[in-house]
């Protein structure tokens, strides 16, 4: 019996350590100060230890930051170079990257952004990336980080009034290059995008002006992208609810999608689907406790948090911060690194060097925006290596290799290398 008794001891603290461990399938309104903009249409996205919102229909310019630790809610010093909306902001290597949004809220054509732009809440600054092609350049898109390059996904051209795209495109931010890639299945806009086990869902969405209107029609079919054969495929279940402009977050290894917005006029939607990747199916989750669409979802720690979006089809704004599962976020905090180099490189005269510069002293990468030879001398000296918005990682280096032109002793110039939106690297050059 002694025996019998331990064990099933044992079988009843493996069962309590299990259920303690299950997922709480339940939204909790977040005991906020809820002292931001109401917004909808915009962004809201983890940055270290804190979540930020911006973009938008409203103050699109602002950026409100939320402090998780202390519960309050401040606004940034700077504000956004451009009225960012209808976009999938993402946070990759210290960095906010905005890639296919629109530029102007002019409603219903609202034009796409012609660059990349980086926020660096290290040092609250903006920075201008490179362009993106002329002919790939849209708002609305699902943007994702893979292997440290970005996919695009989707999208439209020309806002509310057509130009829907199934556009798929690849910016690799360390070697400045834009791929494009094999067309999804589905055009698709007001969406966002995922990724798990390798492979990127592009769920959601609708095709904004097309025989619908501007609220469809919906698009149910989800587009499934296999990172490692390269190839496209749909899911043999579509999504049970469509919808436009939900939120997007994958939980426990499942994609789920919360709210959006439907073809008719009335409330936004509450309901939250999930997929299971293993199961290939569709289940019900918990409702969110308020209707919502046109705002992004943050997993952090062991729970989701979604705030702001729209109640009602259409225009509108609200606050209401929830969370599901638990309210334990986690992040850290960020400080910005530096560039390290020698103060003076001496090149012997009609040669090359390569000079070795490392990024330390923080816990963020270094976005490079341009690298420039000045001073008198300068014709004399050539940069033979393009660094010219490339990303630099934490604790990671790279080479300028710089060519010396003449036979001539005693030149002197100076390598300019401007990062971070407001940082200079400066180095002597001279030849000997």
């Amino acid at each position: 019996m002694r025996i019998l008794s331990s064990t099933i001891i044992f079988c009843l603290i493996l069962v309590s350590c299990k259920s303690s461990s299950q997922v709480k399938d339940q939204w909790i309104d977040k005991n906020e100060d809820e002292n931001y903009t109401a917004r909808h249409e915009c962004s809201f996205v983890q940055a270290g230890d804190k979540f930020i919102m911006f973009g938008g229909r409203e103050s699109a310019h602002k950026l409100d930051l939320y402090d998780f630790k202390s519960n309050t809610w401040t606004t940034a010093k700077s504000r956004a170079p451009k009225e960012f909306n209808h976009f999938q902001a993402t946070f990759f290597k210290g960095f906010i990257w905005v890639i296919g949004s629109f530029k102007t809220n002019n409603f219903p054509k609202e034009l796409p952004e012609e660059n990349v732009w980086l926020y660096h809440p290290a040092n609250d600054v903006w920075i201008k990336g490179p362009e993106i092609p002329e002919d790939r350049r849209r708002g609305g898109a699902g943007l994702v980080v893979y292997n440290d390059k970005f996919y695009l996904v989707g999208g439209n051209t020309i806002g509310h009034d057509g130009g829907y795209v199934n556009w798929f495109d690849e910016y690799d931010p360390i070697n400045n290059t834009w791929t494009v890639l094999e067309n999804a299945s589905q055009a698709r806009d007001h969406f966002s995008a995922a990724v798990i086990d390798n492979k990127l869902y592009a769920v959601a969405g609708r095709h904004s002006g097309g025989k619908g209107g501007v609220f469809g029609p919906l698009v149910s079919i989800v587009d499934v992208y296999d990172f490692n054969t390269k190839t496209w495929s749909t899911l043999k279940n579509d999504i049970p609810t469509p919808r436009a402009a939900p939120g997007v977050s994958v939980f426990n290894n499942e994609l789920l999608v919360m709210g959006g917005e439907g073809e008719e006029k009335g409330p936004a939607y509450k309901i939250v689907e999930a997929f299971n990747p293993k199961t290939k199916k569709w289940s019900n989750k918990a409702n969110m406790n308020h209707p919502r669409h046109g705002t992004q979802a943050i997993l952090s720690g062991k729970g989701i948090y979604i705030a702001a979006g729209s109640p009602t089809r259409g225009g509108g704004r609200q606050l209401n911060m929830e969370v599901y599962n638990e309210d334990t976020p986690s992040g850290f905090s960020l400080t910005s690194s530096h560039l390290k180099a020698p103060e003076i490189v001496t090149i012997t005269r009609g040669s090359s060097t390569s000079i070795d510069i490392k990024n330390e002293g923080g816990n963020t990468g270094s976005f490079i925006t341009s690298v420039n030879i000045t001073g008198v001398n300068a014709p004399a000296f050539k940069i033979e290596s393009n660094h010219k918005f490339t990303l630099v990682d934490a604790n990671g280096s790279f080479n300028i290799k710089i060519k010396h032109l003449s036979d001539v002793s005693n030149d002197k110039a100076t390598l300019e290398i401007s990062y971070n939106g407001n940082a200079k690297k400066i180095i002597n050059l001279v030849s000997n």
